[in-house]
């Protein structure tokens, strides 16, 4: 196999835990709603929402892997559904969408990925749209793709297959560490790249349909793993 030139690196519950980003950034937009459309939080609370959402998403799959154009457009049917203006979209998905960028990092992320640096070409890949710049990563990366960016979400090849053009590496030079087993492991294997499944809650390996070159509890692991690839 050839040596290792670019890491590439899922972001949600790769580098930080998502659900609590989520719940407080839908937490503010819920606040946002009841200040000013107070027409729809005197019906719905924030968990009723969120099902609406996921409704709208089911009658709309082809925005599943534009997160961001997700969410304006379920606000968009809310003020249709109640027969409102919907001139406090935008801006309601906004304070939503500045808290969501609000993340906390494991423990064990800054310190990897200084050193890693030093040694190799990173790169950030993800199906959501947290942002590198806001949620304060995007010193560490080269560049980032998404989902929304590709036009299509991991597993689809399309994705890896914009890291390799944009790298201007072939699959061979690149290993892939995300936390899910489809949409991650899955989704490099289809494309020739190596992963590194992160399992920080010690789960059993489910996916039928490849399984993970490495298995690391902690991001802390990998330097050592690198090191040993290299003998």
């Amino acid at each position: 196999m050839g040596e290792i030139k670019l890491l590439s690196f899922d972001l949600d519950d790769t580098l930080w835990p998502c659900e609590p980003t989520i719940i407080s950034a839908e937490n503010m937009l819920y606040e946002y709603l009841q200040k000013h459309v107070p027409k729809i939080t005197q019906h719905l609370d924030v968990f009723q929402i969120r099902k609406k959402r996921l409704a709208f998403l089911m009658q709309h799959p082809e925005l599943e892997h534009d997160l961001t154009a997700l969410r304006l457009e379920s606000l968009r049917s809310l003020a249709i559904e109640f027969a409102l203006d919907d001139g406090w979209v935008d801006e309601a998905f906004q304070i939503f969408y500045e808290e969501r960028q609000r993340v906390t990092l494991f423990d064990d992320v800054a310190d990897v990925l200084d050193a890693l640096k030093n040694d190799y070409r990173l790169v950030a890949v993800s199906n959501g749209n947290a942002d590198i710049q806001k949620t304060g990563v995007g010193h560490w990366f080269e560049f980032a793709v998404s989902a929304a960016d590709v036009g299509f979400m991991k597993p689809h090849p399309a994705v890896f297959e914009t890291v390799l053009a944009q790298s201007n590496c072939v699959a061979e030079e690149v290993l892939h560490i995300g936390d899910d087993q489809h949409s991650d492991v899955f989704a490099a294997s289809q494309m020739g790249i190596r992963s590194v499944w992160l399992n920080r809650s010690a789960e059993e390996w489910q996916h039928k349909a490849c399984k993970a070159d490495f298995h690391i509890n902690s991001l802390s692991e990998l330097p050592a793993l690198l090191d040993d690839m290299k003998v």
